[in-house]
């Protein structure tokens, strides 16, 4: 009977200590570096941005996508910029879940976590977004002097989402 309970427990616990332990063994494949040649898919999730720069309502909604949605949690929905999160960071998607809801890490920390800059993430996410801004000069939308404004406004939200502790 000992046996049998000892089998049961640890059937119960086994799930709970490998959760609790399961950011021990994340390790990334990434340098940390500012990365700067991805452009970021900008769509997918909640996201309102539809993939083009064609009105001045993109280049909005592009600015609140760098701020993302509260409502999902520390991470604020990362699908529509999961390549680049991936990219730089060097884990994979489920790993991020794990850092960051199972251990509460928001992307900050998550950097600190592995010895990167939080800001090389923020510089990351916004150079990501730059060719999508870039869309509306192309298209008509802003002129090529407006570029750096849309770009620094980008550039906040992201920094803002980076450093967001719910």
């Amino acid at each position: 009977m000992k046996i049998t309970h000892t089998i049961i427990a640890i059937c119960l616990l086994a799930p709970l200590l490998a959760m609790a332990d399961s950011h021990q063994s994340i390790k990334s494949t990434a340098t940390g570096e500012v990365i700067s040649n991805i452009t970021a898919r900008g769509t997918g999730g909640t996201s309102p941005f539809d993939g083009e720069v064609d009105q001045k309502s993109d280049l909005e909604d592009l600015v609140k996508l760098a701020w993302g949605d509260g409502w999902l949690g520390l991470h604020r929905g990362h699908s529509p910029i999961e390549e680049v999160l991936k990219a730089f960071l060097g884990i994979n998607h489920r790993q991020m879940h794990v850092l960051m809801e199972d251990h509460e890490l928001n992307l900050a920390k998550t950097c600190e976590y592995f010895g990167f800059k939080p800001e090389n993430l923020v510089e990351s996410l916004t150079a990501s977004f730059v060719p999508l801004i870039k869309q509306g000069v192309e298209n008509g939308v802003i002129t090529a002097g407006e570029v750096k404004a849309w770009t620094e406004r980008v550039r906040v939200e992201f920094r803002r989402r980076v450093y967001w502790e719910g």
